[in-house]
C-alpha cells in the first residue's frame, strides 16, 4: 500500500509572492530525484494547499523514495500516507490499520482540517479515533510525549493518514538562487562548502587545479567521485580541470618562496572568475574557514580576492575542522576525501608561508609575472568532464 506520499515545505511557505517561483523548481527536482530512482515507474506529483503529493501506480519500496527525497533540498518532511476518502469511518479504519502493526504502547492522534466543511473539527476527530484505537489495540493516550502519532489531514477530496514522517534536508530548492563555481580541491572543506551551497539553492558547477603530471591522477579521480556524490543534490554538472603545474613553477622561479601560497591562491581566483563570467556563473565557491590554514587569515584572504570583483562566497567560515568533517560524513563525501593525494597548492609549499600579507608586497612582487599570459594559457589547456 506504498503508492501516496505527503511531502511538506517549510521555508519555501514564508516566500509569499514568489513562493510560486519556488514551489515551481521544488516539484521540478523531485520529479528529477524520482525518476532517477525510479526510472520504470509510472508517477504524479501534485500541489495540494502548500504539500505535495506524490502517487504511484503501482506500491514502491518506502526506504527508496525516502532515499530519494532525502536529497531534495527545500522538502521539510514526507511521509508515505493512506489516501482515503472524506468519511469518518473510512478514516477511522485507516488508522487502525496503521496503528496495530505498530509495538509503540503510547500515542496521540493530529487532526488538521484544510477542508473546514468536514463536519467534525479537529478535536472531535482526534477523540474518536483515539478512541477506537484504544478499543482495539490496547495502547494508551499520551498528548505530551507521545511514542508514536497517527496524523490525519483533511483534502479537498480525500483524508491522509500517516504515522511515520522522514526528515527532508531543509533548505531551498537547487537552481532557485542562482549559478556559481565551487573551487573543489578534493579535501573535506571544500565538498561540504559545495553542499551548503547547495542547500541554499545554488546550482554548483566545479573546478578543480591539479599538478599532474607532478603529481599523480588520483587527485583528479577523487573530484570526479566526490562530484558525483553531490550531484545526488543536483543531478548534473560540469567539472572543470586546470593544469596549474606550469604556472606554479613560474611563481616558485619569481618570488619569494614565503609568498606562493598567497600567489597560487590568486592565479587560481582569476581564473575561477573568468571561467565563472564565460559560464554565466555569479559567484564562487570555497572552503575558506578562517584560521584553519595560513592562507585563511583575514590579511592573506583579503590579498587573495583582491584580484577578483565577483562575490566570494564561504559557507564554512565559523566551523571548525571536527565541525566540517562532521558533516562530510553526514553528507557522505567523508570517505572519499579521506583518501591520500596530491593538492595543487601543497606542491613547493614554503616551509614558513606569510600569514600577514601586505597587499603592496604581493602586488610589487607579481610585476615579476606574466599574469595575463599565465592565465590565458592555463585556460586554453583546461578539460571539461561532464558529471
Amino acid at each position: 500500500m506504498n503508492r501516496v506520499f505527503l511531502c511538506h515545505y517549510s521555508e519555501v511557505g514564508l516566500k509569499k509572492g514568489n513562493r510560486t517561483y519556488f514551489e515551481r523548481i521544488l516539484e521540478t527536482n523531485m520529479r528529477k530525484s524520482l525518476q532517477r530512482a525510479f526510472p520504470q515507474e509510472k508517477f504524479s506529483v501534485k500541489k495540494e494547499l502548500k504539500r505535495f503529493l506524490i502517487s504511484f501506480d503501482l506500491d514502491v519500496p518506502v526506504e527508496k523514495v525516502k532515499a530519494a527525497l532525502e536529497s531534495v533540498f527545500g522538502l521539510e518532511n514526507f511521509s508515505p500516507v493512506l489516501s482515503v476518502p472524506l468519511q469518518i469511518d473510512q478514516i477511522e479504519e485507516a488508522a487502525l490499520y496503521l496503528m496495530k502493526s505498530r509495538p509503540e504502547r503510547t500515542f496521540a492522534v493530529r487532526a488538521k482540517r484544510s477542508d473546514k466543511l468536514f463536519p467534525m473539527n479537529s478535536q472531535e476527530i482526534n477523540v474518536r479515533i483515539g478512541a477506537k484505537i484504544v478499543e482495539e489495540t490496547g495502547k494508551k493516550v499520551d498528548l505530551t510525549d507521545p511514542e508514536i502519532t497517527c496524523h490525519i489531514e483533511l483534502m479537498r477530496d480525500a483524508a491522509l493518514v500517516f504515522v511515520d514522517r522522514f526528515k527532508g534536508p531543509g533548505g531551498l530548492p537547487v537552481s532557485s538562487s542562482g549559478k556559481v563555481l565551487v573551487l573543489l580541491s578534493g579535501g573535506f572543506d571544500s565538498a561540504v562548502a559545495a553542499y551548503f551551497a547547495l542547500k541554499r539553492g545554488a546550482k554548483c558547477t566545479f573546478i578543480h587545479f591539479h599538478s599532474y603530471p607532478y603529481t599523480n591522477k588520483f587527485s583528479q579521480e577523487k573530484v570526479i567521485d566526490l562530484a558525483r556524490i553531490l550531484n545526488r543534490f543536483q543531478f548534473n554538472s560540469s567539472l572543470f580541470m586546470v593544469p596549474f603545474a606550469e604556472t606554479q613553477e613560474e611563481i616558485v622561479l619569481n618570488s619569494p618562496e614565503k609568498f606562493r601560497v598567497i600567489l597560487y591562491r590568486r592565479f587560481m581566483m582569476r581564473i575561477a572568475e573568468r571561467l565563472a563570467k564565460k559560464e554565466g556563473l555569479k559567484a564562487i565557491v570555497t572552503g575558506e574557514s578562517l584560521g584553519q590554514v595560513a592562507s585563511q587569515t583575514l590579511e592573506n584572504m583579503a590579498a587573495i580576492e583582491q584580484v577578483t570583483t565577483m562575490p566570494i562566497l564561504r559557507p564554512l567560515i565559523g566551523l571548525d575542522k571536527n565541525e566540517i568533517i562532521a558533516i562530510a560524513r553526514k553528507i557522505g563525501t567523508y570517505e572519499t576525501s579521506a583518501k591520500p593525494h596530491d593538492d595543487a597548492c601543497t606542491r613547493f609549499m614554503p616551509k614558513h608561508p606569510e600569514t600577514r600579507a601586505k597587499l603592496p608586497q604581493i602586488l610589487e612582487v607579481e610585476q615579476r609575472l606574466d599574469v595575463e599570459k599565465l592565465v590565458e594559457e592555463t585556460m586554453n589547456k583546461m578539460e571539461i568532464v561532464e558529471i
